[in-house]
């Protein structure tokens, strides 16, 4: 054995532990966490376990990056070495970081450890602290101390489980891809088929601008192709194990890059903002479902439990210099605008809309001008609040209810009505675009549902 080489490696090893120390000065009161490769012998680094810990270091970095305050990674003799400071309780990023190696593909293939500082000294964290069972070997799913202590599997062995491994991680990546990708196209085609609906009662359309003189219909299609990459990224979060929260905070984050591609794309008008906020969040949660085997009833349950918290955008909204519109009409008349939506699981989508009309033979057209009326009677728009009051949102929730009682697109009285009530919204410059948003969502789930009957 290279005597040199076993030096090295105990000498990066003292610099990692000192590294740690250091790192605790800094960020007292706070919780370290080391990520390294969990393979055996001095040589630990090459193509598969750097990949791995890369992988391993991207996944936390996604799901907890809200409660991460430094992180970096550096290459010695141990392999690939990732650092994290969480502001958060040891005991609560113990339990995540046990997920991890219990859950993820590759967690058996890293060591994740955390420590916290007592009496000034670093400790760490174990397992059975957490009255947890001890990790077991991933080649006989024996205790992996004991069977570490006797070398019971030898190097090829091992190396070979790693192979394995690793490739069985690529074969879900790919899966996970194939089905990101299918489903933001479906969410792009919804939204498209929201801006394509005539008449639209002063939306936006191929055959007019609606109330609106800052956009047109090809400025929604131009925002709707720069948006649609950023949905297949949502759908790849949600496909986990993680719990819904996590996947919420992640897709945030993803929905912040979203946002600033759309203002791109459109010279800074605001298309998409909001279809943004809902569809990332139906698309994470469908995946979030498809993960675990639930059915499609299920993503309602699934969304309330990613958006259990969501309300809480509004504490201490008194102390803020710059409102968003939501947050004034929430000051001015109490409306928790797509908040409450989510927060509620879509619920008027789900117990209203979607059965109602997922199986109707009306044209694509039609059904989604009869959608757009069943929502815009019930729908606290929020657009149509900011831009012009209360009173004007009652107004077009009884024209929509008078529409429902005529027929709607069913009737031809009901399409006479339709069109008087587009040209009319377009003078008095009324748009309903919470509705839009929802129309979209809307078609985005009906053509989900039909696919999965």
């Amino acid at each position: 054995m290279n005597i040199d080489l076993i030096e090295e490696f105990l000498f990066d090893r003292e610099k990692r532990v000192k590294n740690q120390e250091n790192l605790f000065k800094n960020y007292k009161d706070k919780t370290l966490v080391t990520l390294r490769i969990n393979y055996p012998g001095i040589e630990k680094s090459n193509y598969i376990t750097d990949d791995i810990v890369s992988i391993i270091y991207n996944e936390i970095l996604t799901y907890y990056k809200k409660y991460i305050v430094y992180n970096d990674r550096y290459k010695n003799k141990e392999g690939l070495v990732c650092h994290f400071i969480f502001d958060a309780d040891f005991v609560s990023i113990k339990k995540l970081m046990i997920d991890i190696e219990e859950k993820h593909i590759l967690g058996r293939c890293v060591d994740i450890d955390v420590y916290t500082m007592k009496n000034d000294n670093v400790i760490g964290i174990s397992r059975s602290d957490l009255y947890k069972q001890p990790r077991k070997c991933f080649i006989c799913d024996k205790d992996a101390k004991i069977c570490s202590r006797a070398q019971s599997h030898n190097i090829e062995e091992i190396k070979k489980y790693f192979e394995e491994v690793y490739l069985k991680y690529k074969d879900y990546q790919k899966k996970r891809e194939t089905l990101a990708y299918r489903i933001s196209q479906i969410a792009v085609k919804a939204m498209i088929s929201e801006v394509s609906t005539f008449p639209s009662f002063g939306l936006v359309s191929p055959i007019s601008q609606g109330a609106h003189e800052d956009m047109n219909y090809y400025t929604f299609l131009d925002s709707a192709f720069a948006i649609a990459p950023f949905f297949k990224e949502m759908y790849n979060i949600g496909y986990s194990y993680h719990e819904p929260k996590y996947i919420f905070d992640a897709i945030r984050e993803i929905g912040i890059l979203c946002e600033h591609k759309m203002f791109e794309a459109t010279n800074n008008i605001n298309t998409h903002k909001g279809m943004i906020f809902l569809m990332g969040i139906t698309i994470a949660s469908l995946a979030k479902g498809t993960y675990n085997n639930r059915k499609f009833e299920d993503i309602q349950s699934i969304i309330k439990s990613m958006v259990n918290d969501i309300l809480d955008d509004f504490k201490d909204i008194e102390n803020k210099s710059e409102l968003t519109h939501g947050e004034k009409l929430y000051i001015k008349y109490g409306f928790t605008g797509v908040r409450g939506q989510v927060k509620d699981g879509l619920s008027v989508l789900f117990n209203n809309i979607i059965d109602k009309y997922y199986d109707s033979d009306l044209s694509e057209n039609d059904l989604y001008t009869q959608i757009l009326i069943e929502l815009l009677a019930i729908v606290e728009d929020s657009t149509i609040v900011y831009r012009h009051d209360i009173n004007t949102l009652k107004q077009v929730q009884n024209d929509a209810k008078e529409l429902l009682k005529i027929g709607g697109v069913y009737t031809s009285n009901g399409k006479i009505r339709i069109l008087e009530l587009e040209n009319e919204y377009i003078n008095k410059n009324i748009s309903p675009g919470g509705c839009a948003d929802l129309l979209a969502v809307t078609i985005f789930l009906i053509t989900i549902k039909r696919a999965s009957n």
